[in-house]
């Protein structure tokens, strides 16, 4: 997804400099810490935790995914913020 938003850019200089945050090699080096940790955690969990985690990072996933579809539909808080 990041190398797709790099490909594409933004005209808008706010949204530009987030979109190249995933071009930077900190934030690459960053990704692939974290990714290691995860993997080496999976590979020592057992099969209940393994499940647990598989739900919560389905949680995050439709909660980032709620997050943008709110955007692209322009939703407002229903209480009025």
């Amino acid at each position: 997804m990041g190398k797709e938003l790099i490909a594409k850019g933004s005209p808008d200089p706010r949204y530009q400099r987030w979109i190249e945050t995933y071009g930077d090699p900190q934030f690459a080096a960053t990704v692939a810490a974290v990714l290691a940790i995860v993997d080496r955690i999976g590979e020592e969990a057992g099969e209940a935790e393994r499940a647990r985690v598989e739900a919560i990072f389905a949680q995050g996933c439709r909660l980032e995914w709620m997050f943008w579809d709110a955007a692209l539909a322009r939703a407002v808080w229903p209480i009025g913020i």
